[in-house]
């Protein structure tokens, strides 16, 4: 029992030290890719006219808050012992409020991406025009208000419940909200995102070879980077899912205190994979496309420092020969 009980304290410390580590590096590495990718799809040209813009850029503000909120409490608490969401009850509201409603409405934002994606590559060309931007505009304020209302009873039930004269935990007053919650976490973040974008992803690589057989376009460009991302969601996303139903379905079974310990870490390790995945379609995109890699070098260049003084340089050159 001692040796258990040693070994899940063991555990818990390293849950500590990856919250230390991976998260802190998830918040640095998602920050910088949302700002990139918000930055790209606004303001390069050929891409920030491409019908599925704005459904990017609200999946990368979506994953930003995401991100920054649902792990700087951890990390905070690893480096100073002081969890927010215990200690100030805004943040226990606010905090949880936006944590699950900005997950999920990055996760259908992709999603929308994804069938966006679809229609610009299907071969029916009317429906090319399904998606405009006022459309995206419409369906992106829409998803926003619905997650927020699916989890507006978060900041009116969570609060600081009190666990001794000086410490308090921020947890719903009401079981039934959790449980609510829960379900609803299963459906925003894993099962819905994963049906949708299982389906799409073959729909479009399917589309995406008759394209390619026709023409090579930026469709075909922006399709395959899409693909690659839509390849990650779900490699990180059907673990995850199964194992929270697990979770569930099973929290009410009497478990020993190494057995909660290991499903922690399995929990913990999947979850940061789920963050890190949401974070990071700017470096997929980066990384898998040529041209958008391109893209990116011509708009950086175009405000070099160094540019006015390289050109003179051939010119320069050939006047020596000359006088030569």
């Amino acid at each position: 029992m001692a040796s258990d009980l040693a070994t899940a304290l063991y555990i818990l410390y390293v849950g500590d030290r990856l919250y230390q580590t991976v998260a802190l590096s998830i918040i640095i590495v998602g920050t910088i890719g949302n700002f990139c990718n918000c930055l790209v799809f606004l303001c390069i040209p050929p891409l920030n006219k491409h019908p599925n813009a704005l459904f990017i850029i609200g999946s990368s503000v979506g994953s930003f808050f995401f991100i920054n909120i649902g792990l700087s409490s951890a990390v905070i608490r690893v480096y100073s012992g002081i969890d927010p969401s215990n200690r100030w009850l805004f943040w226990c509201k606010a905090g949880t409020w936006f944590t699950y409603s900005c997950g999920c409405f990055s996760f259908m934002c992709n999603c929308f991406a994804a069938l966006g994606q679809f229609l610009l590559t299907s071969p029916r060309i009317r429906w090319h025009r399904l998606i405009t931007h006022i459309r995206a505009q419409i369906i992106i304020l829409c998803t926003a208000i619905i997650w927020l209302l699916i989890f507006l009873p978060y900041p009116i039930y969570y609060t600081h419940i009190r666990t001794s004269s000086t410490t308090f935990v921020c947890t719903s007053s009401l079981p039934l909200i959790s449980l609510y919650g829960n379900y609803w976490i299963i459906i925003g973040y894993y099962f819905l995102p994963i049906i949708l974008t299982l389906i799409l992803f073959f729909l479009t690589w399917y589309n995406l070879q008759r394209l390619l057989r026709r023409r090579r376009t930026l469709d075909a460009v922006v399709t395959r980077m899409m693909l690659v991302q839509m390849c990650i969601l779900l490699i990180s996303g059907i673990p995850a899912g199964f194992y929270f139903c697990y979770i569930l379905i099973t929290q009410y079974v009497l478990k020993t205190i190494l057995r909660l310990a290991y499903e922690y870490i399995i929990l913990l390790v999947l979850t940061l994979f789920t963050y890190f995945t949401n974070g990071i379609s700017f470096w997929v995109y980066l990384f898998a496309s040529k041209t958008f890699r391109k893209h990116i070098k011509e708009f950086v260049f175009k405000f070099s420092i160094f540019k006015h003084q390289v050109r003179p340089f051939p010119a320069q050159i050939a006047r020596i020969n000359v006088n030569r």
